[in-house]
């Protein structure tokens, strides 16, 4: 299941029926495009089959989604759980910025979080354990 949180980042990442297809991969871990066209027909307006294989197809060349062949069908699953998509798609969007903006990205980053003293505390304790961390 996808937290109602996450529901929002994963609309920043992925088109409608792709959410709505890992959604179900989510939560069922593995299933043919039949299931997951079953499962969307009965929440929602009539899915063809080619329309969703052809989703969990592009999926899989995104490398979200992985397939393995069982006798004539093909099996499919979320390469990573939700959390650590999330997480994967996070960093990648940080690296491109600090590539694309350096110095700048940063400054814009801090400044941004100077303005919430939450977050503002969460950054110094993240800064700590890396501290930390290169102490070792």
């Amino acid at each position: 299941m996808v937290p109602e949180n996450h529901r929002d980042i994963l609309a920043k990442i992925l088109g409608p029926l792709e959410l709505e297809v890992m959604q179900i991969l989510w939560k069922k871990g593995t299933a043919t495009v039949q299931e997951v066209v079953d499962i969307l027909n009965q929440q929602e307006k009539p899915y063809a089959y080619t329309t969703i294989m052809t989703i969990m197809s592009r999926l899989v060349e995104k490398a979200i989604l992985e397939r393995e062949k069982k006798g004539k069908t093909y099996l499919y699953s979320a390469k990573l759980p939700v959390d650590q998509f999330i997480k994967q798609k996070s960093s990648q969007s940080i690296q491109h910025l600090l590539k694309d903006y350096g110095e700048i990205a940063i400054s814009q980053f801090v400044d941004a979080i100077g303005h919430s003293p939450d977050r503002l505390e969460k950054l110094k304790q993240y800064l700590n354990e890396l501290e930390k961390d290169e102490s070792k």
